[in-house]
């Protein structure tokens, strides 16, 4: 190719146009991450209501907001309603709710790699939100509730298989020894409801894989085995005549009383199940990245500006002026954590007192926290990918503009530029069904079949009792 001066104009031409493409990207990607932040604030709202337990005002109060969920949040939408739903006792449109959660996660599933090429270079809030891999799980372990309260045990048991196809995908996919890939109280329930219908072998296949669940549990989360789960491999290892099994189980529990099965089928069962405290909220966490070690001196020099909101838009600034640095944002999850420690429950009836505590059997808080630690490596190689990206552009811009204009103000200027509005566009997608419990408890109480007042008391950390209730009396079968 000859070098002339016709094609010098030409090539000229076509740098400007890259120029005008390039310096107008950092803009246009200002205008969209900041239109599809999520809206978070009504959640303050709801969760006052649900404080003053009223989960009929919270449904409303998410009702009312629909409009701000957007498109790319109508799977929290249906989720926050479908538990709002599940706690007001509306157990059939919650359901319905769910459903629709569940049809559109298959959906996202298979349209989600399209735009993962736009969120590593602007922010994930651009995707649809579709859940994390232990809120999808909840989802169905939700609506087998739903069915068992309503007496549809048959549909409860295929949410229960749902659950079971769901984990073995995980389990399938999973690369960290950590990773959620079980759940102890899915698994829990499942084998209630397989017992409740005298189908023992699967209720005690179903009790197994709890056992092992809360084995996992307890070394990730630090979550404890539940006596009363060693009390029902103990009763059906025994009535199943398994006797490996049950010598197995005597050692693992070797201080845990229990009945056999003739024993237990004929008295009655009041189960209970307690939703404790709030599930964490995600947050944002920033580092900075410098791509110089001039740029390294200015972020340990400015690092005390991130306390606050405007300290952190004068850092950008400054970054943008005089720094190749740039930000990404990590997420964080906070707790929330309950004041009631256990929940007691009381059966008063024909001379009968059966006291009963509620036990952990699933921490959906610290679920949620070593998920996210797991796919923290992840996350943080995305972020980093993001910040070269946008690095690169602001100095694809800054060079072009001085070529082109033969003035390198306006091209610093315009790298200034495309560096802040890629560094005011960094966020983290802090959605979250925040509306589910930090904690879920279950007791079993055994009685024999009568009418009983029914007592419950919160419990707090030192012991005392926070609230008391008296409940409508219960017939027990």
């Amino acid at each position: 190719m000859v070098w002339t001066e016709e094609t010098q104009e030409s090539c000229r031409a076509e740098a400007r146009d890259l120029l005008t493409i390039l310096s107008r990207i950092p803009l246009l990607i200002l205008a969209v991450g900041v239109s599809c932040s999520p809206l978070q604030s009504h959640y303050v709202q709801v969760e006052q209501t649900l404080a003053q337990g009223n989960p009929e005002a919270a449904d409303t109060l998410i009702e009312k907001h629909k409009a701000g969920y957007g498109k790319k949040s109508r799977v929290l939408y249906a989720m926050d309603r479908g538990m709002l739903l599940h706690l007001s006792g509306r157990y059939q449109e919650s359901t319905m709710f769910f459903e629709r959660a569940e049809h559109m996660i298959k959906d996202l599933y298979t349209r989600r790699i399209s735009t993962e090429a736009v969120a590593l270079l602007i922010n994930d809030n651009i995707l649809p939100y579709e859940g994390e891999h232990f809120e999808q799980v909840l989802i169905h372990v939700i609506m087998a509730l739903n069915y068992t309260y309503q007496g549809l045990f048959d549909d409860a048991l295929v949410e229960a298989r749902k659950i079971d196809h769901k984990l073995n995908v995980l389990s399938d996919r999973a690369e960290s020894t950590y990773a959620y890939t079980q759940d102890a109280f899915a698994r829990y329930l499942t084998g209630l409801l397989f017992e409740s219908r005298g189908e023992l072998n699967d209720a005690f296949v179903s009790y197994r894989l709890s056992y092992k669940a809360f084995q996992a549990y307890h070394e990730a989360y630090g979550t404890p085995i539940p006596a009363l789960l060693g009390r029902d491999l103990l009763r059906l290892s025994m009535a199943l005549n398994l006797d490996e099994e049950f010598e197995e189980y005597q050692q693992a529990f070797p201080e845990t009383t229990w009945q056999s099965i003739d024993e237990v089928q004929q008295l009655g069962e009041l189960v209970v199940i307690s939703f404790h405290g709030r599930a964490p909220k995600k947050v944002d966490e920033f580092i900075d990245i410098p791509f110089s070690m001039r740029a390294l001196t200015m972020v340990l020099a400015t690092r005390d500006l991130k306390s606050s909101k405007n300290g952190r838009i004068a850092q950008n600034i400054l970054f943008g002026l005089t720094g190749d640095v740039f930000s990404v944002a990590l997420p964080k999850f906070v707790p929330q954590p309950s004041k009631v420690n256990y929940t007691e429950i009381v059966l008063i009836g024909d001379g009968i007192t059966e006291t009963a505590q509620t036990v952990l059997m699933e921490d959906v808080t610290e679920i949620a926290r070593q998920d996210l630690k797991d796919r923290l490596v992840w996350e943080s190689a995305r972020a980093v990918a993001r910040a070269a990206l946008k690095f690169a552009f602001a100095k694809a811009a800054e060079r072009g503009v001085t070529q082109v204009t033969d003035n390198e103000d306006l091209g610093r200027l315009v790298g200034f530029i495309a560096k802040l509005s890629g560094s005011v566009i960094e966020q983290v997608d802090t959605r979250s069904w925040r509306t589910l419990p930090g904690e879920i408890h279950l007791a079993r109480v055994l009685v024999p079949p009568g009418i009983y007042e029914l007592h419950v008391r919160h419990v707090g950390q030192n012991g005392r009792v926070l609230d008391e209730q008296t409940l409508p009396s219960v017939e027990i079968e």
